[in-house]
Protein backbone atom coordinates (compact mmCIF):
# COMPACT_ATOMS: atom_id res chain seq x y z
CA UNK A 1 0.00 0.00 0.00
CA UNK A 2 1.54 3.25 -1.12
CA UNK A 3 0.99 6.41 0.78
CA UNK A 4 1.47 9.15 -1.76
CA UNK A 5 -0.58 10.35 -4.71
CA UNK A 6 2.30 9.31 -7.01
CA UNK A 7 1.66 5.66 -6.03
CA UNK A 8 -2.03 6.06 -6.87
CA UNK A 9 -3.09 5.82 -3.24
CA UNK A 10 -2.86 7.87 -0.05
CA UNK A 11 -3.87 6.30 3.26
CA UNK A 12 -4.48 7.98 6.60
CA UNK A 13 -4.60 5.84 9.72
CA UNK A 14 -6.24 6.27 13.10
CA UNK A 15 -4.61 8.38 15.78
CA UNK A 16 -4.66 5.86 18.62
CA UNK A 17 -4.62 8.56 21.32
CA UNK A 18 -7.89 9.94 19.93
CA UNK A 19 -9.64 6.65 20.74
CA UNK A 20 -8.79 6.79 24.44
CA UNK A 21 -11.51 9.26 25.55
CA UNK A 22 -14.18 7.10 23.92
CA UNK A 23 -12.79 4.16 25.85
CA UNK A 24 -14.05 5.69 29.08
CA UNK A 25 -17.59 5.70 27.70
CA UNK A 26 -17.19 2.12 26.48
CA UNK A 27 -16.19 1.02 29.98
CA UNK A 28 -18.93 3.01 31.74
CA UNK A 29 -21.79 1.80 29.52
CA UNK A 30 -21.62 -1.88 30.53
CA UNK A 31 -21.17 -0.86 34.17
CA UNK A 32 -24.26 1.36 33.98
CA UNK A 33 -26.21 -1.45 32.31
CA UNK A 34 -25.14 -3.91 35.00
CA UNK A 35 -26.07 -1.51 37.79
CA UNK A 36 -29.47 -0.76 36.23
CA UNK A 37 -30.01 -4.52 35.84
CA UNK A 38 -29.11 -5.06 39.47
CA UNK A 39 -31.62 -2.40 40.54
CA UNK A 40 -34.28 -3.88 38.28
CA UNK A 41 -33.80 -7.36 39.73
CA UNK A 42 -33.40 -6.23 43.32
CA UNK A 43 -36.19 -3.67 43.58
CA UNK A 44 -38.26 -4.46 40.50
CA UNK A 45 -38.42 -0.78 39.62
CA UNK A 46 -39.85 -0.13 36.17
CA UNK A 47 -37.52 2.81 35.56
CA UNK A 48 -34.50 0.62 36.35
CA UNK A 49 -35.77 -2.00 33.89
CA UNK A 50 -36.13 0.65 31.19
CA UNK A 51 -32.67 2.02 32.00
CA UNK A 52 -31.21 -1.50 31.82
CA UNK A 53 -32.79 -1.99 28.39
CA UNK A 54 -31.54 1.36 27.07
CA UNK A 55 -28.01 0.96 28.46
CA UNK A 56 -27.89 -2.62 27.22
CA UNK A 57 -28.91 -1.69 23.68
CA UNK A 58 -26.51 1.25 23.52
CA UNK A 59 -23.74 -1.00 24.86
CA UNK A 60 -24.47 -3.61 22.19
CA UNK A 61 -24.37 -0.94 19.49
CA UNK A 62 -21.32 1.08 20.55
CA UNK A 63 -18.89 -1.38 22.15
CA UNK A 64 -18.36 -3.53 19.01
CA UNK A 65 -17.81 -0.41 16.89
CA UNK A 66 -15.27 0.94 19.36
CA UNK A 67 -13.46 -2.39 19.63
CA UNK A 68 -13.35 -2.63 15.83
CA UNK A 69 -11.79 0.85 15.65
CA UNK A 70 -9.16 -0.07 18.27
CA UNK A 71 -8.28 -3.32 16.50
CA UNK A 72 -8.03 -1.49 13.16
CA UNK A 73 -5.83 1.20 14.74
CA UNK A 74 -3.53 -1.37 16.32
CA UNK A 75 -3.24 -3.29 13.03
CA UNK A 76 -2.39 -0.08 11.20
CA UNK A 77 -5.45 -0.30 8.94
CA UNK A 78 -6.40 2.96 7.20
CA UNK A 79 -9.28 5.11 8.34
CA UNK A 80 -9.37 7.22 5.18
CA UNK A 81 -7.95 6.41 1.74
CA UNK A 82 -7.59 8.49 -1.41
CA UNK A 83 -7.26 6.50 -4.62
CA UNK A 84 -8.14 6.85 -8.29
CA UNK A 85 -11.66 5.60 -7.43
CA UNK A 86 -12.30 8.35 -4.89
CA UNK A 87 -12.15 8.91 -1.14
CA UNK A 88 -13.05 5.98 1.11
CA UNK A 89 -13.96 6.02 4.79
CA UNK A 90 -13.09 2.44 5.73
CA UNK A 91 -14.77 2.42 9.14
CA UNK A 92 -18.15 3.07 7.46
CA UNK A 93 -17.39 1.29 4.16
CA UNK A 94 -18.39 4.37 2.16
CA UNK A 95 -16.64 5.55 -1.01
CA UNK A 96 -17.29 8.87 -2.71
CA UNK A 97 -16.01 9.07 -6.30
CA UNK A 98 -13.97 12.15 -7.16
CA UNK A 99 -16.41 12.89 -10.00
CA UNK A 100 -19.19 13.33 -7.41
CA UNK A 101 -17.18 15.54 -5.02
CA UNK A 102 -18.38 19.15 -4.82
CA UNK A 103 -16.01 20.34 -2.09
CA UNK A 104 -13.93 19.38 0.90
CA UNK A 105 -15.14 21.36 3.88
CA UNK A 106 -13.40 21.87 7.21
CA UNK A 107 -15.96 22.71 9.90
CA UNK A 108 -14.61 24.79 12.79
CA UNK A 109 -16.95 24.96 15.79
CA UNK A 110 -15.77 26.45 19.10
CA UNK A 111 -15.51 23.86 21.84
CA UNK A 112 -15.60 20.94 19.40
CA UNK A 113 -13.03 19.13 17.31
CA UNK A 114 -12.70 20.28 13.70
CA UNK A 115 -14.46 18.07 11.18
CA UNK A 116 -13.36 17.29 7.64
CA UNK A 117 -16.40 16.69 5.42
CA UNK A 118 -16.45 15.44 1.83
CA UNK A 119 -19.53 17.06 0.26
CA UNK A 120 -21.06 15.35 -2.80
CA UNK A 121 -22.48 17.02 -5.90
CA UNK A 122 -25.38 14.55 -6.07
CA UNK A 123 -26.47 13.14 -2.70
CA UNK A 124 -28.99 10.76 -4.26
CA UNK A 125 -26.30 9.13 -6.40
CA UNK A 126 -24.18 8.43 -3.33
CA UNK A 127 -27.09 6.80 -1.51
CA UNK A 128 -28.19 4.80 -4.56
CA UNK A 129 -24.82 3.06 -4.69
CA UNK A 130 -24.91 1.95 -1.04
CA UNK A 131 -26.87 -0.69 0.90
CA UNK A 132 -27.33 -1.59 4.57
CA UNK A 133 -25.34 0.13 7.31
CA UNK A 134 -23.07 2.08 4.92
CA UNK A 135 -26.21 3.61 3.35
CA UNK A 136 -27.60 4.52 6.79
CA UNK A 137 -24.27 6.06 7.82
CA UNK A 138 -24.06 8.10 4.60
CA UNK A 139 -27.70 9.27 4.82
CA UNK A 140 -27.24 10.34 8.45
CA UNK A 141 -23.98 12.11 7.60
CA UNK A 142 -25.54 13.99 4.70
CA UNK A 143 -28.40 15.08 6.97
CA UNK A 144 -26.22 16.10 9.92
CA UNK A 145 -23.05 17.55 8.40
CA UNK A 146 -23.65 17.67 4.65
CA UNK A 147 -21.55 14.75 3.46
CA UNK A 148 -21.46 10.96 3.54
CA UNK A 149 -17.80 10.95 4.57
CA UNK A 150 -16.79 12.97 7.61
CA UNK A 151 -14.07 12.54 10.23
CA UNK A 152 -12.96 14.53 13.25
CA UNK A 153 -9.52 15.82 12.40
CA UNK A 154 -8.26 14.77 15.84
CA UNK A 155 -8.86 11.12 14.86
CA UNK A 156 -6.50 11.30 11.89
CA UNK A 157 -2.89 10.18 12.22
CA UNK A 158 -1.69 12.85 9.78
CA UNK A 159 -2.04 16.65 9.86
CA UNK A 160 -4.99 18.13 7.96
CA UNK A 161 -2.66 20.18 5.75
CA UNK A 162 -0.94 17.01 4.56
CA UNK A 163 -4.31 15.33 3.89
CA UNK A 164 -5.57 18.32 1.90
CA UNK A 165 -2.33 18.46 -0.10
CA UNK A 166 -2.78 14.77 -0.99
CA UNK A 167 -6.43 15.35 -1.95
CA UNK A 168 -5.32 18.10 -4.35
CA UNK A 169 -3.33 15.42 -6.19
CA UNK A 170 -6.59 13.59 -6.95
CA UNK A 171 -9.22 16.33 -7.31
CA UNK A 172 -9.62 19.99 -8.12
CA UNK A 173 -12.64 20.31 -5.79
CA UNK A 174 -12.30 23.42 -3.62
CA UNK A 175 -11.46 23.32 0.07
CA UNK A 176 -13.72 25.52 2.18
CA UNK A 177 -13.41 26.48 5.82
CA UNK A 178 -16.77 26.76 7.54
CA UNK A 179 -16.70 28.57 10.86
CA UNK A 180 -19.75 28.39 13.10
CA UNK A 181 -20.55 30.08 16.33
CA UNK A 182 -21.03 27.97 19.44
CA UNK A 183 -24.31 26.18 20.10
CA UNK A 184 -25.24 28.47 22.97
CA UNK A 185 -26.92 31.75 22.09
CA UNK A 186 -24.99 34.91 22.70
CA UNK A 187 -25.84 36.89 25.84
CA UNK A 188 -26.98 40.39 25.08
CA UNK A 189 -25.95 43.14 27.49
CA UNK A 190 -28.80 44.70 29.44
Amino acid sequence: MGDSPDDGRFAVGYRLAALAPSGVLVVLLPLAAAYAGFLALDAGVVIASAAFTVFGLVTLALVPLYLRAVVRALRGAPLLTFSDRGVTLHSARVTLPWSNLAQIRIDHTPGRADLIVFVPLEQERVLAELRGLPRKFARDGIGRVGGPIFVRTAQLARPVEEILAAARGFTSAPVRHHRTLGRTPAKLPR
